[in-house]
């Protein structure tokens, strides 16, 4: 039987060689890449061409729907399988509507995790949306930030000025100026960085990584190396 090809893609090292070893050590599946960032992640699927890509929407240079869309220009052929931490309504429909196959929280347990694959890996793929309840945060006001307003929004949580944010999105600074004022108002914000906070603690956004210790040494980053398939056992 041939074995399906798999990329995995994601930005923590350690969640990856988990995965990898989780994948190599059955007897249908081979992971062919690791990538670190969006664009490498484009790039294995340019090259590999795989069965499957697993897709973190958390990574560096990664642009969500942008990336999924960029992943199958390179390789039409490829399911991917997008995880998220987070899990807004309009985010899955962007994912699923770009053509992934599938959209997981990242609070899944390995059983959920191996039957989206299973079902992403059939002909043709069976599509697969698993989000807890509990993860589906409401703001105070119970009326969700529009596509537009969390781009805007997220443009603010990197300290961008209404102009950069502009040109990101390619609109007016007016039209920004109005977007940040509905979110204001339906966070209940009276501020940029009030409503950057509000939105972190409803999960709007993701909450700001710590910063190193004092003194601990800086970890060096190596580009991505394709994974070599590990031996496995016929038995198990």
């Amino acid at each position: 039987m041939r074995r399906m090809r798999v990329v995995l893609a994601d930005d923590h090292a350690l969640f990856r060689e988990s995965l990898a070893d989780l994948l190599n050590a059955r007897p249908a599946t081979t992971v062919v890449g690791h990538a670190a960032d969006g664009v490498q992640a484009v790039r294995y699927a340019a090259a590999e061409h795989p069965d499957l890509l697993l897709l973190d929407l958390q990574m560096p240079l990664t642009h969500g729907a942008g990336t999924v869309r960029e992943i199958l220009d390179a390789a039409p052929r490829t399911s991917i399988l997008c995880l998220s931490a987070h899990a807004q309504p309009y985010l899955v429909e962007e994912i699923l509507a770009a053509g992934a196959c599938g959209f997981l929280h990242k609070s899944i347990d390995r059983e959920a995790l191996l039957m989206a694959i299973g079902r992403a890996l059939t002909e043709p793929p069976d599509r697969t949306v698993l989000v807890p309840a509990e993860t589906e945060h409401r703001l105070p006001t119970d009326a969700p930030l529009s596509r537009r307003e969390h781009q805007v929004l997220v443009g603010v949580a990197s300290a961008m000025s209404n102009r950069q944010i502009a040109r990101r999105l390619d609109i007016t600074e007016g039209t920004v100026k109005r977007h940040l004022h509905s979110v204001f108002r339906k966070l209940g914000a009276v501020s940029r960085l009030d409503a950057v906070n509000k939105a972190t603690r409803a999960s709007l956004l993701p909450s700001p990584a710590a910063p190193p210790p004092r003194g601990s040494p800086r970890r060096r980053s190596f580009p991505a190396t394709r994974a070599r398939p590990l031996r496995h056992s016929s038995g198990s």
